[in-house]
């Protein structure tokens, strides 16, 4: 028998540190496998433990506080995902493979498409889709084509006697006429010469002389092109006054018609005050109120006036005749002539089809011009406190469909969505030079000085009923431009004012605020130079015309959305500058027309 006490054997320790269930089809790893296993199961994270499961004393296991002490194995929902995967896409066969991976793929670029439309920039639909130009979202630096009208219209002509202008269009193309800088010998009658202009190409379809047609002198031409667009009536100015012709669109031929309109006593001037779709108003006045350069007429107290309607199709025959004060004012209005005044029979509205006259009982003075705002004819007339806004009703000759009172100094813009009034806000402001009211003051040296505020207001044009209501802040000193609406041709659908510096535009800049037609809300501001007006809109673009202080315009383009601007070019010596269709094109002092494009072409004209 030894002397060494005795001591119980020790069991063997297993192989593993882990063994497979009776009946189960796994085989069981070694220690150091299976440690492996369970760190690449775990992702490879230093949740696992380094060290021997055996203690240091002879290799036993841990038993007690030790083993209370020990770290075990997070056992959290899906802690096992990853090697489950693991094992399913190593069982996977390819084709599955293949498919999950395409699945996977399309789910992440769902993802990616998905957060990039959410930052995409959104962008209105436009009030009329027809009438959308080119997004040029790049200053327009390319020339897309060039045409010398000095060589088309008035070859030979002196420099300095002809200049060029857009008179009328035709779908995308242009009617450019030659306007006589000045009668003379030296000249030779530039004037009168026109040409049709592809707004797509450049090219001249026609050229034509209505000096020669006519056989005398002209100094300018306009067109008023039909309904069809195959034919046009001209309003020519001559030596003194003014005369009818009519111009075939399609070959550029000329009929004079004119002796139809004019007197026959040469102590008479003729002149045309206004072409419609139907009719032609003529005047005819003493020789002796006009100057010898033609400039005039002159009126005194008590001059009267001699008019004439005659229907278009037949310019024989006169629909209406009338003897009016000088003073009065007489418009014509597609198939409504409107004259206004009080003096002798007082104003009235005549069917222009018939001649018939509709009294108007209105004891005001007329202190505008009728213009139009959908199917009415809006006339304000000055009141003893302030003006009367009335608005004629075309379906029914001198039936007023509403009136509105408004302020003394209240301002028009009219168009088809807003009769927009802007006047002085009166009530609790404080006086300053300029317009009234009150605001908070803007930023730099002039910040303390008196601000006043100017509202804005869109009345309906069916109705006459208020649809909104602002105002706009204003400096002592600046004056209010009552701003520009949209023409009823026009892809804008807006109210536009602006604030200038001054009165005498001795500033560089002037603030716009445009508002939105349907709520009023601000649509967007901007600082531009000199007075501005809408020029055209495109997709995600809309562009105004500037007019700087020194006389010069420019073209300045701002992102639909954001407001921003994204370039603005000065035209150096154009004369003419605006959209043939959905062309830039911009007509310079020596008489050469140039399409402008955006070198970059980025967006979708489509």
């Amino acid at each position: 028998m030894s002397e060494r006490s005795w001591q119980p054997v020790r069991p063997v320790r297993p192989p593993a540190a882990w063994e497979a269930r009776a009946g189960s089809s796994t085989t069981p790893a070694s220690a150091s496998g299976h440690l492996g296993d369970r760190a690449a199961a775990l992702g490879g994270h230093d949740d696992v433990d380094d060290h021997d499961d055996h203690d240091d004393h002879d290799g036993g296991e841990a038993t007690g506080a030790a083993r209370r002490g020990r770290r075990s194995p997070r056992q959290t929902p899906g802690s096992r995902a990853p090697g489950a995967v693991r094992r399913f896409w190593t069982r996977a066969s390819r084709a599955r493979r293949l498919g999950l991976t395409i699945a996977a793929v399309a789910a992440v670029t769902a993802v990616v498409a998905g957060a990039g439309l959410a930052v995409q920039p959104r962008y209105d639909e436009p009030a009329r889709p027809a009438m959308l130009v080119d997004d040029l979202r790049g200053e327009p630096t390319t020339t897309v084509w060039r045409t010398d009208l000095t060589d088309e219209l008035t070859p030979g002509t002196p420099d300095g006697c002809a200049y060029y202008l857009r008179v009328g269009g035709v779908d995308d193309d242009a009617i450019m006429a030659a306007q006589s800088a000045e009668l003379s010998d030296r000249c030779g009658g530039a004037g009168g010469r026109l040409a049709r202009v592809d707004g797509e190409t450049g090219e001249v379809a026609w050229s034509a002389n209505v000096a020669t047609a006519l056989g005398r002198a002209v100094r300018s031409v306009s067109v008023t092109p039909d309904d069809d667009g195959r034919a046009a009536t001209l309003t020519v100015e001559v030596e003194t006054g003014s005369t009818l012709a009519r111009l075939d669109l399609v070959t550029g031929e000329v009929t004079d018609r004119s002796a139809a309109v004019e007197s026959t006593d040469a102590d008479q001037v003729t002149r045309i005050e206004g072409v419609s779709s139907s009719s032609v108003l003529v005047s005819h006045q003493p020789r002796s109120r006009f100057g010898a350069d033609g400039t005039g007429p002159t009126t005194n107290d008590g001059d009267r006036t001699a008019f004439e309607l005659h229907p278009l199709d037949d310019l024989d025959a006169v629909t209406w005749r009338g003897d009016e004060p000088a003073q009065a004012t007489v418009t014509l209005f597609d198939d409504e002539l409107y004259v206004l005044t009080t003096a002798g029979e007082g104003p009235r509205v005549i069917d222009a089809a018939t001649g018939a006259e509709h009294p108007v009982a209105i004891d005001d003075e007329t202190s505008g011009w009728p213009e139009q705002a959908g199917d009415h004819v809006l006339v304000a007339f000055a009141a003893n406190d302030g003006q009367r806004l009335v608005a004629f009703s075309q379906d029914d000759p001198g039936a007023i469909g509403w009136s509105a009172d408004l302020p003394g100094d209240a301002s028009l813009i009219v168009s088809d969505r807003c009769v927009t009034v802007t006047a002085t806000v009166v009530s609790g402001d404080p006086v300053v030079e300029g317009p009234r009211g009150g605001g908070g003051a803007g930023d730099g040296d002039d910040a303390d000085a008196p601000v006043g505020r100017v509202s804005v207001t869109c009345l309906s044009p069916s109705t006459g009923e208020t649809r909104w209501t602002t105002t706009v802040p204003v400096r002592s000193g600046q004056t209010v431009q009552s701003g520009w609406n949209p023409l009823p041709d026009s892809a804008f659908d807006q109210v536009q004012v602006s604030v200038s510096p001054s009165s005498s535009f001795g500033d560089e800049t002037s603030t716009v605020t445009t508002f939105d037609a349907d709520d009023g809300h601000v649509a967007f501001e901007a600082t531009l130079p000199g007075y501005s007006a809408p020029l055209a809109q495109g997709r995600t673009t809309t562009y105004q015309l500037a007019f700087g202080v020194d006389g010069r315009s420019s073209v300045v383009a701002f992102d639909g959305h954001s407001h921003r601007e994204l370039w603005r070019t000065s035209l150096g010596d154009a004369i003419d500058v605006g959209f043939w269709g959905p062309h830039l094109v911009v007509t310079g002092q020596d008489g050469v027309v140039r399409r402008l494009d955006d070198p970059t072409a980025v967006a979708d004209r489509g």
